[in-house]
């Protein structure tokens, strides 16, 4: 049986929340709501969340390439890392005329 001594270290657990991404247009149309939940750690970036998106909800997973995470209204870069608190929101390419 593998066991832990008393007072060796253990690894720091990952932080999760469940975050709120609200969905506009064709992201919208494909999901079939106006936002959807998923479960992140702390310090991820846009791309991991992304990632978690098409994982969680693979009806999404077509369109994700296209789209762009906004953070707080901002849009990120795939590397930028999202704070824990910020409104996400997922924008698909819009045409208009």
């Amino acid at each position: 049986m593998n066991r832990r001594a008393p007072d060796q270290p253990t690894a720091p657990k990952q932080e999760t929340s469940l975050r709120t991404v609200r969905l506009f247009a064709g992201a919208s149309e494909a999901a079939g709501c106006d936002a959807i939940e998923v479960r992140l750690g702390r310090d991820v970036s846009a791309a991991e969340v992304l990632q978690v998106i098409a994982r969680v909800h693979p009806e999404l997973s077509a369109l994700l390439p296209t789209c762009r995470l906004v953070a707080d209204q901002t849009y990120m870069a795939a590397d930028s890392i999202i704070a824990p608190e910020a409104e996400l929101a997922l924008i698909p390419p819009v045409s208009g005329g």
